[in-house]
């Protein structure tokens, strides 16, 4: 503390301590001035004897001033005269600044996204509090992959746990509900324990909570709505509470409207939360609350005081193993870790996946700014070599210089990460918010929200990239540049101090690190532009261009069992009687979402391993509405999607897996056995026809192993003679005379294809817009380079054109030197993209990751690029006036 006084002290009086300072070192040189005088030598020898004894008084001011200050006085100065040096060079200094505020604003605008995705805290008080429960079973088959509770496990954690406060359960509604009223709109639900409020300890704004009462068995339906639903469709109305709402033909009262930001288990906005034991209320095949084998519920818990993570997992290891002990053979392995945004099981990889691939992309732009700021920095080093040589003539140590030159290398980084960041926090949400709805399904009913705000961890990112960014690009040039030729330096060549071999080396390394990591960046782009391309051209292998599809999924949720079949009947007959169109229905949607995996064996191999495949639903008409043609054997009659015999079902197999499964021999009679993942049994199926190969399940591939059965399904396909529009609107005409109030989603078959297209789209918007950026900035890199190059021989230049040598042949001589590093890092790029593009495959659809035209027209985009570069930066020299040249040397 006396330490900090004291040089608080100093700073408050600076001219008073420097004016003492100096009174006291020339007070010293007098002193030994008189005594030298006393022992025999005249006053100006014993003067001069004195100044040679005290040395330089200004090193002596600089050692008190440390003394005093200690290192913070000397990284002062540093700051204020890197401050004073950048004033003066105003170009390179915005260059720098702009070329960092573009890298550190993108990483930091990328990171502030996954960070909201991935790794923020739960939007609610004592977050830090909050833990998720999931686990991991063994020794039970149907149980396997399952990371979340059943009812009764969930009621077991709950009132045996000691070190949680409380433990709270939920899980998405089963399907969408309809929300009755004057504009009916569907709504996806949250099912929550009712202590999800109480320990999340976000009341809600309006009304009450659940009470214990409403989880108990016949209890009245009470539902929260999300304050996004009640500002939506009840106008923010301050009365709903208390008032009865209708949700899939239920009546419902709304007990409540959670506040504004409650976290409801998912990144989905709008909707509302009921009761966990609600489900089979809202939807007639939700049996999840009753079914002791059900996994379906998410935990969330909260920390008494003073207790850590590892109290609560001995605790609930002991719950599990009791747990395990009534059922014998079963082992489980839980995971208690802080609450986090929790996605869905099926996207937690993805979105880890898509957050490596983006932080790496978005990382290769910050590599390739450092790069070449490095080199301007190279090249301001240079220019500067003059004074270096000087101050390390005037005794300056190396440490001394570099410290110089690192810390103006922080402050460019300092200004460039506060730009950037600024930029990145403004822009980011809005840029997530256009992309973001184009890789939804178009048929999803609510908005994917990502709270963007920046917090701690996004800050603690943004100081440490701009710390290390600084660091980066400025270490290696302070080393060089550092270490001058003090005798070219007295010659006044401060080119040739500054641009010595390892100089020259230490450019080219950074030029190819640029054009390497532009090639990556570059190859990505062209394969994704190739993707897209190919979702506009590909031939799906059946028609979708006038097929509407309508959705019958949750339709009848809240019927009867009777009335959904008689109300379904009603509705398909109305849909066939619609004029000029052919109505077929399947389980799954063509190049939807949903697929069901199943396994796949000849009845002939009960011995061999089943083969992972597709089996989907079809009905009668199927084929014909799709134009799929039979190529061997039929299709089904009308009388084979209600056969319910124990014979074994008819089944249609693509020509792919025909071939699979018999090579060169004939399917037709062939049986199969089919195995549901999680269902008992085995179902036999008889080949009775092969389809032509499609591509069902998603755009550019075709499953290797594919059956169609007869059936009904919730999709439904309808082929009109006239335009798509004019079949919607007869659809929709056709439902309401049924019944107005059903909810039916009703698309064009091709929005299946074009949401493929908009999320080919956007990653295309995505890499190309990166590829761009790091093509201009490693041409803006390589022309930085030649052009330094070539001032440096200037003189070498004007004296081989004076000895007539040609324009082009000066210029091929320089470009075959200054590019070297361009083809090595392009050569390392090319090998570098082709072995990590298959992480694109999920969006090329249909182009292969070694694509050559995607390769090479990205290879000599670059190279192109780079020798339009070097060459519009070299050839001014050749173009010079060699007397003048030579004149001015």
């Amino acid at each position: 503390m006396r330490s900090w006084l004291r040089r608080l002290a100093y700073l408050l009086q600076r001219s008073r301590h420097d004016a003492e300072l100096r009174e006291e070192i020339e007070a010293h040189r007098a002193l030994r001035a008189a005594r030298l005088e006393r022992d025999g030598l005249t006053a100006q020898a014993a003067a001069a004897a004195s100044r040679r004894a005290v040395g330089n008084v200004l090193l002596a001011r600089e050692d008190a001033r440390d003394v005093w200050l200690g290192s913070w006085a000397t990284w002062w100065q540093d700051v204020r005269y890197g401050l004073r040096t950048f004033r003066r060079t105003p170009a390179f200094t915005s260059v720098a600044v702009v070329t960092l505020a573009l890298g550190i604003g993108l990483n930091t605008g990328i990171f502030s996204v996954v960070n909201a995705v991935l790794f923020r805290d739960l939007s609610a008080p004592g977050a830090r509090e909050l833990v998720s429960v999931s686990q991991s079973v063994q020794g039970v088959p149907e149980l396997a992959g399952q990371e979340v509770f059943s009812t009764a496990e969930y009621l077991a954690y709950r009132d045996r746990t000691e070190t949680l406060s409380g433990v709270a359960a939920y899980a998405n509604a089963r399907g969408e509900a309809a929300l009755g009223g004057d504009t009916p709109r569907k709504v996806l639900g949250v099912l929550v324990s009712c202590n999800y409020f109480t320990v999340l300890r976000q009341p809600p704004a309006l009304g009450r909570a659940f009470a214990p009462r409403d989880c108990e068995p016949g209890a009245d339906l009470v539902v929260v709505l999300s304050h996004e639903l009640w500002r939506a469709a009840f106008a923010a109305d301050p009365r709903i509470v208390g008032r009865t709402i209708q949700l899939n033909r239920q009546r419902a009262t709304v007990a409540g409207v959670a506040a504004a930001g409650t976290y409801n288990g998912s990144f989905l906005g709008g909707g509302y939360l009921a009761p966990i034991n609600a489900g089979q209320r809202l939807s007639s095949g939700d049996l999840r609350y009753n079914d002791g084998r059900s996994l379906w519920l998410n935990l969330l818990g909260r920390r008494k005081a003073a207790t850590g993570l590892e109290q609560v997992r001995a605790e609930l290891d002991v719950i599990a193993a009791q747990i395990d002990r009534q059922q014998p053979g079963r082992s489980t392995r839980l995971t208690i870790e802080r609450a986090r945004p929790l996605l869905p099981q099926q996207l937690r990889g993805t979105a880890a996946g898509a957050a490596v691939v983006l932080t790496a992309a978005f990382g290769f732009i910050l590599l390739i700014a450092c790069a070449n700021v490095a080199n301007l920095l190279l090249a301001r080093g240079t220019a500067r070599s003059r004074e270096i040589g000087i101050r390390a003539s005037l005794g300056a140590s190396r440490a001394r210089v570099i410290r110089q030159l690192v810390t103006e290398s922080l402050l460019i980084s300092l200004a460039g990460g506060l730009l950037g960041s600024a930029i990145a926090v403004w822009s980011f949400q809005a840029l997530v918010s256009l992309a973001v709805p184009a890789l939804l399904p178009p048929w999803f009913p609510l908005a994917f929200t990502v709270d963007l705000r920046p917090d701690l961890q996004v800050l603690a990112f943004a100081v440490a990239l701009t710390a290390a960014t600084g660091i980066l690009f400025g270490l290696a040039p302070a080393l060089q540049v550092s270490k001058p030729d003090l005798h070219a330096v007295m010659k006044h060549d401060s080119a040739s101090a500054g641009n010595g071999r390892r100089g020259g080396r230490l450019r080219g390394t950074l030029v190819g690190v640029q054009v390497a990591l532009c090639m990556v960046l570059t190859i990505a782009a062209a394969l994704v532009l190739r993707g897209l391309y190919a979702t506009y051209t590909i031939d799906p292998g059946f028609e979708y261009r006038n097929v509407a599809y309508v959705s019958l999924e949750s339709v009848f949720d809240g019927y009867s069992q009777e009335e959904a079949e008689a109300s379904r009947r009603r509705l398909m007959a109305a849909l066939a009687a619609v004029p000029g169109v052919t109505v077929a229905s399947t389980d799954q949607e063509p190049l939807g979402d949903d697929t069901a995996p199943a396994l796949i064996r000849d009845s002939g191999e009960r011995a061999a391993k089943p083969r992972l495949g597709e089996v989907i639903i079809v009905s009668q008409n199927y084929f014909s509405v799709l134009d799929l043609p039979i190529v061997r054997g039929r299709a089904f009659t009308a009388g084979e999607a209600g056969n319910t015999t124990l014979g074994p079902r008819p089944a249609i197999v693509s020509a792919t897996t025909a071939r699979n499964l018999w090579p060169g021999g004939d399917p037709i009679g062939r049986t199969l056995l089919w195995e549901r993942p999680g269902l008992p049994g085995t179902d036999t199926l008889q080949v009775v026809g092969v389809a032509a190969d499609a591509q069902v399940t998603a755009l550019g591939e075709v499953d290797p192993c594919f059956v169609y059965v007869p059936g009904e399904g919730s999709a439904v396909l309808v082929k009109g003679r006239t335009e798509v529009a004019t079949t919607i609107s007869g659809i929709r005409a056709a439902i309401s005379a049924v019944d107005p109030a059903l909810l039916v989603t009703v698309l064009p078959l091709e929005a299946t294809i074009g949401w493929s297209r908009a999320i080919s789209g956007t990653v295309a918007s995505l890499f190309g817009g990166l590829g761009v950026l790091a093509l201009v900035l490693a041409a803006v890199g390589i022309y930085g380079v030649v052009s330094f190059a070539v001032a440096g021989r200037y003189r070498e230049i004007g004296v081989r054109l004076a000895l007539g040598a040609t324009a082009n042949g000066v210029l091929g001589l320089v470009l075959r030197q200054t590019m070297r590093p361009v083809v090595g890092g392009a050569a390392i790029g090319i090998v570098a993209a082709s072995a990590t593009s298959h992480i694109l495959s999920g969006v090329l659809f249909g182009v292969s990751p070694a694509d050559p035209v995607g390769l090479g027209g990205a290879a000599l985009l670059v190279l192109g690029v780079a020798l339009a570069s070097g060459v519009m930066a070299a050839r001014p020299a050749t173009r010079a006036d060699p007397t003048a040249t030579l004149r001015y040397e």
